[in-house]
């Protein structure tokens, strides 16, 4: 008989509304959803009247109640590493974060231990890891011992223009300024540990940018290219404001010896996602596009030309209607009952958080020495 693992949820926001809680449901022989948390009072009452589930005020009460097998953390970042430390110790089955892993590789290298010490395993949410088309791009790719050129690219509109045509998201009906106000000094406090005090807000928003929304594509870049030597080049544009709003963009160059990669990162005003990545060399063209993160059933494509027979030759993966956040818990389920290695786990995400830290440093030193800052 098949194992139904408990599901305890900390944190009810639109992801979880959206793209975990429609996850779950549909891979009902392998989850429950048995217990939900957040801080304002009428979404997790209203969430837990939706799932079937209890209402829970305290996380760590979640955390230690006994029918929940799995922990989905899903708070603001700053705020993961309380929960995830507090599942490792309460001996939980596994924990699933929400990239980030949190604020600061420092605080991540604390969590790692805390799972290596453990035993429970904690898995990062990085959907376009498990997305089909990336595990055939990266079949294809293998260890290229010549030169190559990639970009990887992530432009799309404001999360809500894509939700609200997919739900009605549960909101407060008042929107706790402390707690937004704690948040925004977390990252604020941690943006000054990483460049120092001499800081002004943008250069706050640009840490968080590259924390928030990067943190999707670097690692799939590591895993497909492996580590890169320098950051050669890196540019903020659209800085003005508090968060992510129209307009934000940011451009970096890495350096792998044999090849260079460019990312562009850009907010649009539009309705409208171009996301994805190519890469190059003398033998073989890789090009791979994820559907919009809201769209539930869309497939990802992976797009492979090789020379043959000295002809061009195209050949399209798609047509699997399977998204990464499916494929992300499917595989946890496979963590906790086969024993498997985790793909995203959290050694290799204390990497991505110091890839983070090196891209902004290397950006906000730039940008100050030209006086964009």
């Amino acid at each position: 008989m098949t194992e139904r693992l408990r599901v305890g949820m900390v944190g009810c926001g639109e992801a979880v509304q959206s793209l975990h809680i429609p996850v779950l449901n549909s891979l009902p022989k392998h989850f429950r959803i048995t217990a939900c948390c957040d801080v304002s009072g009428e979404v997790r009452e209203d969430i837990a009247s939706r799932t079937g589930s209890k209402a829970i005020a305290d996380p760590f009460a979640l955390v230690q109640d006994p029918d929940v097998d799995v922990v989905l953390v899903t708070s603001p970042d700053s705020y993961h590493a309380d929960t995830v430390l507090a599942a490792c110790e309460a001996r939980k089955k596994a924990v699933l974060v929400e990239k980030p892993l949190t604020i600061h590789s420092r605080i991540g290298k604390e969590i790692a231990r805390a799972s290596r010490g453990t035993g429970v395993p904690v898995l990062l949410g990085y959907p376009h890891v498990y997305e089909p088309a990336f595990k055939k791009a990266r079949e294809v790719w293998g260890e290229p011992d010549s030169f190559f050129s990639g970009d990887f690219r992530c432009m799309i509109g404001p999360n809500e223009k894509y939700t609200k045509d997919v739900l009605d998201t549960v909101r407060p009906s008042e929107i706790g300024p402390f707690d937004m106000m704690m948040s925004q000094m977390d990252l604020a406090a941690a943006s000054t540990e990483l460049l120092g005090m001499e800081i002004g807000i943008e250069e706050v928003v640009v840490h968080g940018t590259i924390l928030g929304l990067l943190i999707h594509d670097f690692p799939v870049m590591r895993r497909i290219l492996g580590e890169p030597r320098e950051v050669v080049y890196a540019r903020a544009r659209g800085t003005g404001g508090m968060g992510l709003a129209p307009g934000l963009g940011i451009d970096i160059v890495f350096d792998y010896g044999e090849g260079r990669v460019l990312h562009q990162t850009e907010i649009q005003e539009m309705k409208c996602t171009d996301w994805g990545f190519d890469l190059r060399r003398a033998d073989l063209h890789v090009s791979v596009r994820y559907p919009p993160t809201y769209a539930q059933s869309a497939p990802s494509s992976c797009l492979v030309r090789r020379e043959e027979d000295e002809m061009t030759v195209e050949e399209v993966n798609s047509g699997r209607y399977e998204n990464g956040f499916r494929c992300e818990w499917k595989h946890l389920y496979d963590v906790v009952t086969k024993r498997v290695e985790p793909e995203t786990g959290v050694e290799d995400a204390v990497k991505d958080l110091e890839l983070v830290e090196r891209v902004t440093r290397h950006l906000v030193e730039s940008n100050r020495d030209s006086g964009r800052m």
